[in-house]
C-alpha cells in the first residue's frame, strides 16, 4: 500500500519488518501472561485489533533509523495518515475535535495502544500480516 507521505511509508515498512522479526513478538490478549524475556514484546492482538505498544514501537523505529543514518519520522503525521486511511482506531474528544488513542485493559493494566484494525490490514496489500 502506498501512502501520501514518507513518514507513513517508513513507519509501516518498519512495523511490518518488526512484526516479521523473530526477536520480536505479539501475544494474544487472553495469553498476556506468557512473556518471553529473550524477545521484545511489540504488543497484543485479538480477533478485531492489533494493539502495539507505542513506546516500544517508536523506540525501535528511532533506533533502526539512527543505525542506518536516516532522519527520524514524525510519528504524529504517520498516525494521522493511518487514521485517514482507516487502518487505526481512534476515539474523539468532543471538545476541540481532538483525537486520542483509545485505552485497552490487558492483564489488569489500562494503557493506550496504537490500535490497528485487523480486517483493514488483511484487505490491503503492503500492510502488516496480522
Amino acid at each position: 500500500m502506498r501512502f501520501e507521505n514518507r513518514d507513513t511509508e517508513v513507519f509501516m515498512y518498519l512495523v511490518k519488518t518488526f512484526v516479521a522479526d523473530r526477536d520480536k513478538y505479539l501475544l494474544p490478549v487472553n495469553e498476556h501472561y506468557k512473556l518471553n524475556p529473550n524477545k521484545t514484546l511489540l504488543g497484543y492482538y485479538d480477533d478485531e485489533y492489533v494493539y502495539l505498544i507505542p513506546s516500544v514501537l517508536i523506540g525501535l523505529c528511532d533506533d533502526h533509523l539512527t543505525k542506518v543514518g536516516k532522519p527520524r519520522i514524525n510519528i504524529q503525521n504517520a498516525l494521522n495518515t493511518l487514521f485517514r486511511a482507516n487502518l487505526i482506531k481512534v476515539g474523539w474528544v468532543m471538545r476541540k475535535d481532538m483525537r486520542y488513542r483509545p485505552e485497552k485493559r490487558i492483564g489488569g493494566k489500562r494503557r493506550r495502544y496504537i490500535t490497528f484494525i485487523r480486517k483493514e490490514l488483511k484487505s490491503r496489500r503492503g500492510t502488516i500480516d496480522a
